[in-house]
């Protein structure tokens, strides 16, 4: 039996449950937030802001009842956490949570027995692994969906990360857990990382678009493998504005005429994606529309960096409106949708196959910090502007302030010291070297992505440890031997006094030094490390200014050092 108890509260609709023993609890943060704790029985508690309409679906299983929604708007969205003791019999419960909310979702039936399966599969090596034999413990599912994207994860708070007992633990589940790993190779999921929390135990995280609808399909697009440079469209007046989601797909097919089907956030492919992130805030897109109200140019602001600043990118414009200012006009409209944001500043990746963006993030007061080298696969296209690619893509990094930079002091090895000064005053930012300090013994904490499209790796670390140089070093091995990966970045805080010690060791790993990202991270700002499965030739890399030039050789040099010592 189950006792059920409606409350109307700021305009949500809040359901409580009062049932069996207490086995597990959820909490759920749509508008409010809610978690249920109770010493005898389980609370579940849904809040979802009333104004979304919907019928309820209500389903027993066998330790708890589900009470979900159907949201009746476009711009609704879903965020559940199920937390559970780390019990075998909580299992057919999760099961129950995890099926029922997935059928709220843009998913296949397919889809969803996958999911399923893969969250069950997950729970129960954790309920097995994640706690020392016969201590209790937690586990957290969480489960968001925001109009373009699910994300499900799984979370143990026990045994810090041991990376080699954690693959090995994969290859024995039977090769399935391993190839989700490696998400390209598996339509489950379009993304799979481990994320480690040293201390307080590690998750791992699964994304799946829910938006497939790709702008090539039914579409009459050229043939970009012919090379056609049309003629100019008249002069005319341009008008420069913020994006429409009605003209998501005019933004889609604009970018695959200009990059073809090559560029690596296959996002921009997806018409619904561009006008759903749109629509929540993680993109701000600005377009140039011509005479004839088409859009002929897009740029835009990415919330994508845990940090307070933005990168700005996506850029494009059609062959034909060439040479006119255009994305010079995009960015100044982007750059005060910047300012109003209250952020520290934004950064923009400057391809380095010609110097086109490199110009125009000068002209705009960036300042080169960086060189991503290998950050893009060699197959990515620049239909007019440049030929086709020996070898992968290098970026420059501009950085742009909007406050007023601040005195730093940083941990850095002195074979690096002059260098880092170097960036530091281009940055216009003052800068001062703190003594290095041994590793905490306590274990370090990092994060790993891949992004398939890009065939390119990222591990950021939180907190040095004393475990953290081999963890980085088997990651490094992991996703290009598993995941297929051809670079992988490694980003370090410069705050912490220990990064010096650390990022002189991870050059037996490989990684050499390709610069700094500032306010890259919560924590402040970062140095960033890059492993190459193939050397980089420096002919290809095309500069604007000398210091970039000069930071290219640098970080080709460190390459050609770091790779000797493998």
């Amino acid at each position: 039996m189950s006792n059920k108890t409606w409350i109307k509260k700021n305009g949500s609709l809040i359901l409580w449950f009062a049932v069996g023993p207490r086995l597990c609890s959820a909490s759920a943060k749509p508008e409010g937030i809610f978690r249920l704790v109770g010493d005898a029985v389980t609370l579940f508690l849904l809040s979802i802001p009333t104004s979304l309409g919907g019928h309820p679906l209500v389903r027993d299983s066998r330790f708890f009842s589900v009470n979900a929604f159907t949201p009746v708007v476009q711009q609704a969205f879903m965020e559940l956490e199920l937390v559970i003791s780390n019990e075998p019999r909580v299992l057919p419960g999760v099961q129950g949570f995890i099926s029922q909310t997935l059928g709220l979702v843009r998913l296949t039936e397919q889809d969803v027995l996958e999911l399923e399966q893969f969250v069950l599969e997950v729970v129960d090596d954790a309920i097995e692994h994640a706690y020392p034999t016969g201590e209790t413990g937690s586990i957290k599912i969480s489960l968001t969906e925001k109009q373009d994207r699910l994300e499900l994860s799984v979370r143990d708070f026990g045994l810090p990360q041991d990376v080699e007992l954690l693959e090995r633990r994969l290859q024995e589940s039977g090769g399935r857990h391993v190839a989700l790993q490696g998400s390209h190779q598996v339509d489950i999921a379009d993304e799979v990382h481990w994320e480690a929390f040293g201390r307080e135990g590690k998750a791992i995280k699964l994304v799946k678009q829910l938006h497939r609808q790709h702008v090539g399909q039914g579409q009459q697009l050229p043939d970009l493998s012919v090379e056609v440079q049309p003629p100019l469209a008249p002069e005319q007046e341009y008008e420069i504005r913020r994006m429409l989601p009605e003209e998501a797909v005019q933004v889609s097919q604009l970018m695959y005429r200009t990059y073809g089907d090559t560029y690596f956030n296959e996002d921009v492919y997806f018409p619904q994606r561009i006008a759903a992130q749109n629509a929540n805030g993680t993109l701000i897109s600005v377009v140039a529309i011509d005479q004839d109200g088409k859009v002929i140019g897009h740029e835009a602001v990415e919330c994508v960096s845990s940090g307070p600043v933005v990168e700005l990118g996506q850029a494009a414009i059609d062959s034909r409106h060439r040479g006119r200012g255009l994305m010079s006009r995009m960015k100044t409209l982007l750059v005060q949708e910047v300012d109003r944001m209250k952020l520290t500043g934004w950064f923009a990746d400057a391809v380095a196959v010609h110097t086109l963006t490199q110009k125009s993030n000068a002209h705009h007061e960036g300042h080169v910090c960086g060189v991503e080298l290998g950050i893009s696969p060699k197959t990515e296209s620049f239909h007019s502007l440049a030929d086709e690619l020996s070898q992968r893509l290098s970026c420059l990094i501009y950085f742009h302030w909007v406050d007023e930079p601040k005195k730093r002091r940083v941990s850095v090895p002195a074979r690096h010291q002059a260098i880092v000064a170097e960036i530091y005053d281009n940055l216009k930012c003052p800068v001062e070297f703190a003594e290095g300090v041994s590793v905490e013994q306590d274990p370090g904490a990092l994060k790993i992505r891949c992004v398939p499209g890009s065939a390119s790796a990222f591990i950021s670390v939180d907190r040095p440890g004393a475990d953290l140089v081999p963890a980085i070093r088997h990651a490094v091995r992991e996703v290009i031997e598993v995941s297929r990966m051809e670079a992988v970045f490694v980003d370090l805080p410069l705050a912490d006094p220990a990064t010096a010690g650390v990022w002189d060791s991870l050059a037996s790993c490989g990684l050499g030094f390709v610069g700094i990202g500032p306010h890259f991270s919560p924590l402040g700002d970062v140095v960033r490390l890059v492993y190459l499965v193939e050397p980089m030739a420096r002919e290809p890399i095309k500069t604007f200014e000398p210091f970039a030039g000069k930071l290219v050789d640098y970080a080709l040099a460190e390459q050609q050092r770091v790779r000797q010592g493998l």
